[in-house]
């Protein structure tokens, strides 16, 4: 049997986080760049640079990601980088940002430190960014052989930005347990895939005992347990889940609404990522009969502000209007290792009834 290597990523957890950079960042080298977003560079650039002062660290320049994921963002930055010299690089925001310095560090082989500045995604800790087309809709995975080595989870910056981000975050997270468990129904696992489902029970319990109160104090801009609780499971758990699960498992229905909805150009501009997979585990739910869970699930949505209609998303619950959706969610990579043929009237009839979960 060929032998493989399991790599995970360290991280540093709570108010101050960043102050770990100098020291961490600089057992890899002394010369470094950040690739990030507009605002999260501005947010993270005093405390960044108070971190390296009077270190051998140094940061050359900081760079935008470009605004999108997409292979002619990664290929500028990697052009405009490749003859630096340099020992790292820091990405810093959310999911996109992060997938974008994720991408520039593997092409230019150096190693990827990521400070998250929102709790939407697992982006920080995951080996894998997901690409999107120029226009913002979602074109493909790229896969690399190891995850970020260091992630620094500053609680103080993720409670000062949007809530928003937190809410979407949580709709992402509870889709790994219910897309992991589903897209590996019946299947005999290995080791890892094993471990992977198990973990992946707690990307739903922290959410749904500490979700609510996580919601109130990041809306305050302070911080609490369960806030740190719910960045946790946003962020590090649904990474680990991701990495020690077989990559078929890794997503399923919801992953795929998602991606399907994206054809429709203000899915993107208007809605969070984790907000609209969120809806998708409602989807998902239905299709797969589980009727009592996606009513437990709609409860706890409708406490924080997850979608459970088309409507909350601006969709038109209309045939003509979903048939072109529901044939892009089926031609979705996410779609190809489910435990059962789906077809589109299934999923027309799961999405017509997660319509009518809140009158059940």
């Amino acid at each position: 049997m060929k032998h493989y290597t399991v790599q995970f990523p360290n991280y540093t957890m709570g108010c101050g986080a960043i102050e770990k950079v100098s020291e961490i960042c600089g057992a890899c080298g002394s010369t470094g760049v950040v690739i990030g977003g507009h605002t999260a560079l501005e947010k993270v650039k005093e405390k960044l640079y108070k971190a390296i002062n009077g270190s051998k660290v140094t940061l050359i320049d900081e760079l935008w990601y470009g605004g999108e994921c997409s292979e002619t963002n990664i290929k500028t930055i990697v052009e405009n980088i490749k003859d630096k010299g340099l020992d790292f690089i820091i990405g810093v925001g959310g999911g996109r940002a992060i997938d974008t310095a994720k991408a520039v560090a593997n092409r230019l082989q150096v190693p990827i430190f990521t400070i998250p500045t929102i709790a939407a995604t697992c982006a920080a800790t995951t080996k894998l960014s997901v690409i999107y087309k120029e226009n913002g809709v979602f074109d493909t995975f790229y896969f690399y052989d190891k995850p970020p080595i260091h992630v620094f989870i500053d609680t103080e910056v993720i409670s000062q930005a949007p809530v928003c981000y937190l809410r979407a975050g949580m709709g992402d997270t509870l889709a790994k347990h219910y897309e992991c468990t589903f897209a590996s129904s019946g299947r005999s696992l290995d080791h890892n895939s094993g471990m992977g489902v198990a973990m992946s029970t707690m990307c739903v319990k922290p959410l749904l005992q500490y979700g609510e109160k996580a919601i109130e104090t990041c809306s305050k801009q302070e911080q609490g347990f369960e806030l740190e609780q719910v960045i946790l499971a946003n962020i590090v758990t649904t990474g680990l889940v991701s990495m020690y699960i077989e990559e078929d498992y890794n997503g399923a229905v919801a992953h795929s609404v998602f991606y399907g909805l994206t054809t429709l150009p203000h899915i993107e501009e208007d809605y969070l990522h984790g907000d609209v997979v969120g809806y998708g585990v409602l989807v998902q739910l239905v299709l797969d009969n589980q009727i009592e869970e996606a009513q437990k699930l709609y409860k706890f949505y409708k406490k924080i502000g997850i979608p459970t209609t088309l409507k909350d998303i601006e969709v038109p619950c209309k045939k003509d209007v979903l048939l072109p959706i529901i044939e892009n969610i089926l031609q979705q990579p996410d779609m190809e290792c489910i435990p059962y043929k789906i077809t589109v009237e299934m999923l027309l009839e799961s999405i017509e009834q997660v319509e009518l979960l809140g009158g059940k």
